[in-house]
């Protein structure tokens, strides 16, 4: 019985070289359908049943269109899903946010052609895989900042993060659903861990650290 696995992402040369790794290395999977938005991959998931599902990051569509609520979503609606999660983020706090929050996979896109075929043996065996790339991060994260002192929150990060794209602390609350006294003090937290006294300075940390 082949194992059924959705795709997830809004450039279509991704999906087209995903699919063709998939035709030449995974004689035991089928692609059961694709999704190029979040509202459709919502939709999708509850029109076909899979075992994997193979998503962007980050792709438009709606208010889960920011990568962690949408896969917080995902994650709380269908825990049982096993996930790999294509991304260009190399922030070490956002790729543990991801691990946090459940998913099987992780790989930077520069290396899907190299490691996603491993990537898929691995997570419908049942085990956890980290792209090369992503376990370096991790790594050289870990020994810059043994203690982690300025480690932010997964939700200070996703703050932080929508904060630096452009969005006002009221947009922020509306898009994550949170009150904004929630999200200033989610805001001033983050400022403080990080020793920042400026919007300029959040944004430029933001930049730095690969947030946006």
């Amino acid at each position: 019985m082949s194992s059924k696995i959705i795709l997830a992402d809004d450039h279509p040369l991704i999906l087209t070289g995903i699919r063709s790794l998939i035709a030449q290395h995974q004689s035991g999977c089928e692609i059961v359908a694709e999704a190029h938005q979040v509202s459709e991959l919502f939709k999708t998931l509850q029109q076909h049943y899979c075992d994997l599902l193979i998503t962007d990051f980050s792709m438009p569509g709606d208010s889960r269109s920011d990568g962690l609520v949408m896969l917080h979503n995902l994650k709380r609606n269908y825990p049982q899903l096993s996930i790999i999660v294509l991304t260009q983020i190399q922030n070490a706090g956002i790729l543990r946010a991801l691990l946090q929050l459940g998913v099987s996979g992780i790989l930077l896109k520069k290396a899907v052609i190299s490691e996603l075929s491993d990537a898929i043996r691995h997570v419908l065996s049942g085990q956890e895989y980290l792209g090369h790339s992503v376990k370096m991060l991790l790594a050289e994260s870990s020994m810059t900042n043994p203690d982690e002192p300025l480690q932010l929150t997964p939700k200070e990060n996703e703050v932080v993060r929508l904060l630096a794209s452009g969005m006002s602390v009221s947009q922020v609350a509306e898009y994550l659903n949170r009150s904004i006294k929630t999200i200033s003090t989610q805001k001033k937290s983050a400022m403080l861990r990080l020793g920042l006294h400026s919007d300029s300075a959040l944004f430029q940390y933001a930049k730095e650290k690969g947030l946006i």
